[in-house]
This record gives structure tokens, C-alpha cells and sequence, in this order.
């Protein structure tokens, strides 16, 4: 037992103390409260496709791998006090955004860094071990040899694992292996497989209906967004949960009277020297799409004036 028990004693501690992105982005934000005017949110589209950076008003990113509108909602409502110079919300909805509000694991990982439980989730058991129940040995140790390997990495691997930039995690160049009709039918059908198991659409509407709400009861403007994905993806999504989508997002804009900004039929979206794979924007893609969110804002910033 000796063994397992010195293993487990320094993991527990290495998982305890170490630097997450998590936490990096929790802690940024923090940090930035009394400044920030732009919050953006969203899964992954948003958390590598939004860059802080391209925008005059000053702007953080919050949005997270994975990250649903059920955390969203709860991590801005959370800090909102804090954020007093908050102007706008950028509130990424993707093609499984409505259909999803359990991150999985991610759950657990969440609460560890932002205090946030899952639907009142019982963490009892994961405080007392984040190695065998928070992580898992097999994640952790996935952990400790990505850390291991980075280490060792040449500078352009490790380019791809530098710290959170006002929350932005940039994707690097492009995986041109993902850009196949294999790998992009694959892809869609995720999100295909996504919508066609959820039960959850009409709880996470009414969700997302009562956050517009409290956003604009405090005279901030919120602001739904679709980042591209490569252009060849949307032949593979099932019509009919896009349309469905269209019109929850329609039924939503009018609802509140705000602004969606779709970005998934721009005529850069056939362009993979913009994307990291075939539904993530890389640096290059971030940077042009967020300067056209930017433009966006500084028309409507002069039209409610």
C-alpha cells in the first residue's frame, strides 16, 4: 500500500497546486474587474476564436472548452457586482449550444477553480480526492506527460501551451488532416449526435431567456454570436436542427430586442489558412473575426448614442 499511497499524496498535491487554465483565466478576470467593458463567453469557438486584443473597449475572455450557457450565465452573474464598468456580453451559440448544460468531468473542474457547482452537485467526494475521483489517474497522468513533453518540446510546441491571454487561448497554424471530407463529416455528426440525444432545449432557453434578462435590467447589452466553422462542415449538419436553431435565436432577438451576429456563411469560411481545424479558428482567423465584431460594436456603440 506504501506505493499507492505515496502516489497518491503527490498527486494530490501536484493537482491541488497546479497552475490550470482555469484558474488563469479566473484569476485574470480578477484582476481586470474594474476595467472590463467586453465579457465574452462560449465554448471552445469562443474561448480560441475571440481575441481580446482586436478590441477598442476593453474586452475579456471567459468562454472555456466545452464551457455551456448553463456556466456562462452562472460564472458572469457570479462577478457582475465586481464588473461595474460592463458594457456589452458577447454570448457565443453554436450548433449544440441549446442542447447541452452538463460539461462532463469539466463539472468538477469548474467548481475546483470557480466555485460553481452543477445543478447543486454533491462535490463532497471529488474534494477529497481530485487524483482518483476530480481527475482520474488516467487524465492526471495525462497531465503530468503533456507537462513533461512541453518540456522538452521545441519552441513552436510550446508556443501552443503559453499562458491565457486576457483568457484568449490562441490555436496555432493549421491540422490539415482535419480539413477531409472523413474528418469533417466526422465532426458535424458530433454535433449532429449532440442535439438528437438532448432533452434539455426548452430548460436551456428559459435558462438563457432569465440571463438576457437580468443583463439588460442592468444596462448591459447582450450580444448572441456565431463564429465559422470551415465552410464544408455545414453540408453535413442535419437541416433541420439549423433551422431550429434560426428560429429559437430569432424568437430570442426579438423577445429582448438585441443583436445576433452570424458569422457562419462569411465568405472567409473556405479558407483554412483562418482555422486551426475544421471548427476551431486559429490566431490568424481570430484576429480577422474579431476585428469584425469590434467594427460591429463601434456601429452599434454610435447608434444607441
Amino acid at each position: 500500500m506504501i506505493p499507492i499511497v505515496i502516489v497518491t499524496l503527490v498527486f494530490e498535491t501536484y493537482l491541488r497546486t497546479m497552475n490550470t487554465d482555469y484558474e488563469q483565466k479566473i484569476n485574470g478576470l480578477e484582476t481586470s474587474f474594474k476595467d472590463i467593458e467586453i465579457l465574452a463567453l462560449g465554448n471552445s469557438h469562443a474561448y480560441n476564436g475571440i481575441d481580446p486584443r482586436q478590441f477598442d473597449l476593453e474586452t475579456y475572455n471567459m468562454a472555456a472548452s466545452n464551457q455551456s450557457l448553463y456556466f456562462d450565465k452562472r460564472i458572469t452573474l457570479k462577478h457582475i457586482d465586481s464588473l461595474q464598468k460592463l458594457k456589452y456580453v458577447l454570448i457565443s451559440i453554436d450548433q449544440h449550444s441549446l442542447y447541452f448544460s452538463s460539461q462532463g468531468i469539466r463539472d468538477t473542474w469548474l467548481y475546483y477553480d470557480y466555485d460553481i457547482k452543477y445543478k447543486g452537485k454533491n462535490e463532497f467526494w471529488n474534494d477529497v480526492s481530485h487524483f482518483w475521483l476530480g481527475y482520474t489517474p488516467r487524465i492526471a497522468l495525462s497531465i503530468v506527460k503533456d507537462k513533461i513533453l512541453n518540456h522538452y518540446s521545441d519552441p513552436q510546441s510550446k508556443k501552443q501551451s503559453e499562458d491565457v491571454i486576457k483568457g484568449y487561448m490562441p490555436h496555432y497554424g493549421s491540422d490539415l488532416s482535419s480539413f477531409t471530407p472523413k474528418s469533417v463529416a466526422s465532426k458535424a455528426e458530433f454535433f449532429n449526435r449532440e442535439v438528437r440525444k438532448s432533452n434539455e432545449r426548452e430548460e436551456i432557453l428559459i435558462d438563457l431567456d432569465d440571463f438576457l434578462y437580468k443583463l439588460k435590467k442592468r444596462d448591459i447589452t447582450p450580444i448572441l454570436i456565431t463564429l465559422p466553422m470551415y465552410k464544408n462542415i455545414y453540408e453535413y449538419l442535419v437541416k433541420e436542427y439549423l433551422d431550429q436553431n434560426k428560429n429559437d435565436i430569432l424568437d430570442i432577438t426579438k423577445r429582448h430586442n438585441i443583436e445576433y451576429w452570424d458569422f457562419s456563411n462569411d465568405e472567409k469560411g473556405d479558407d483554412t489558412s483562418l482555422f486551426y481545424n475544421c471548427d476551431h479558428l486559429n490566431e490568424k482567423g481570430a484576429k480577422i473575426f474579431s476585428e469584425k465584431i469590434n467594427t460591429k460594436l463601434l456601429e452599434l456603440t454610435l447608434s444607441q448614442r
